[in-house]
């Protein structure tokens, strides 16, 4: 069964944990140790029972919330992962890495089904549309935005206007409208158009 992914809150750390917090209660379910470097990202699957981590190891960990077991080791990426995110239907999924590229992870096959070459520098946020997974936006140092096709992983659009490194990035649930923040102290709301 699945938990009300709602009431928790997953946290990643420096010193190479991470943790599962209840909202509701303010209190930790769980401590988990695994990754060898620190971690940056996490993001939780649809259905609240897996949990996806990543770091400085490069690799991608996927966690039964059930057990607390690590049940998938992710390779691929040559150097750091800073973003993650489950497909809205839950069978891929995302990873942004400081080697430029964007991993689509096929959870079946548990194998990489895509790489797509995506920025000129790190990768800084992976975000699917959140509610038919029609398309990944990614954010990066480069100071772009841009939005690739979940069909066949072909650039959609790009989106400039930062002036400094595009830290992250969110998607309206109808699709519609994306918000990012960057360096230069600014945020923006973009359109799809």
């Amino acid at each position: 069964g699945g938990r009300d992914v709602g009431r928790y809150i997953g946290t990643t750390s420096f010193d190479c944990t991470w943790r599962l917090w209840d909202a509701e209660r303010c209190s930790e379910l769980l401590l988990q140790e695994g990754h060898t470097r620190a971690l940056y990202a996490i993001t939780f699957h649809p259905d609240g029972s897996l949990v996806a981590t990543a770091g400085l190891d490069s690799l991608v960990r996927v966690w039964d919330l059930r057990t607390g077991k690590s049940i998938q080791v992710l390779q691929g990426h040559v150097k750091q992962i800073l973003a993650l995110d489950f497909s809205a239907n839950g069978a891929s999924l995302a990873s942004g890495s400081d080697d430029h590229t964007i991993r689509l992870w096929d959870l079946r096959k548990k194998k990489a089904a895509y790489t797509i070459p995506a920025h000129s520098s790190l990768i800084s946020h992976v975000r699917f549309q959140p509610t038919y997974g029609r398309f990944l936006m990614s954010t990066s140092y480069d100071n772009k935005v841009k939005l690739w096709s979940t069909r066949d992983y072909t650039l959609l659009k790009t989106m400039e206007g930062h002036e400094g490194r595009v830290m992250c990035g969110d998607i309206s649930d109808d699709g519609q409208h994306f918000a990012t923040a960057a360096m230069d102290h600014t945020w923006k709301l973009w359109g799809h158009s």
